[in-house]
């Protein structure tokens, strides 16, 4: 039973370990971050919306396509949406879900739309859709 009790602290205190630095002290993630995306063949108006995430891996990906020119940019943001601007999203009554999304090169068919198309049914979209995917969308660039 005792060395039952010692197992289960061990696994309480590892999760805690992880979050320390090399000088012991709390690792802190990575700030979040707002990048400006587009819509190829939208008009900026139409077709340009906020993101932000603090995710390293998405921000990895982020900085990879802003090192190429535009033309060259072909992952597309993919990801939960929800209502309201989010605080960041321009001018929109929706938003994307705060590091819950990605850059992929493939979605389904089903996500894929224009940003005034989400503003035309924002409650179809968060209810129903869920995600959002502009197949056509591309990182413009950091805001």
């Amino acid at each position: 039973m005792f060395r039952c009790g010692i197992a289960a602290m061990a696994l309480l205190l590892v999760p805690l370990a992880a979050c320390r630095g090399s000088d012991g002290g709390a690792v802190k993630p990575p700030a979040e971050r707002a990048f400006v995306f587009g819509t190829r063949g939208v008009a900026d108006v139409d077709g340009r919306f906020v993101a932000v995430t603090s995710d390293p891996i998405v921000l990895a990906k982020l900085e990879a396509e802003l090192a190429l020119p535009a033309a060259e940019r072909f992952l597309h943001i993919h990801g939960p949406i929800a209502r309201g601007d989010g605080g960041h999203n321009l001018a929109w009554s929706w938003h994307f879900v705060p590091g819950g999304w990605d850059l992929v090169e493939i979605s389904a068919e089903v996500c894929d739309g224009t940003p005034r198309m989400v503003e035309a049914d924002v409650n179809s979209w968060v209810d129903k859709v869920g995600t959002f995917c502009p197949w056509s969308s591309y990182v413009q660039g950091e805001r």
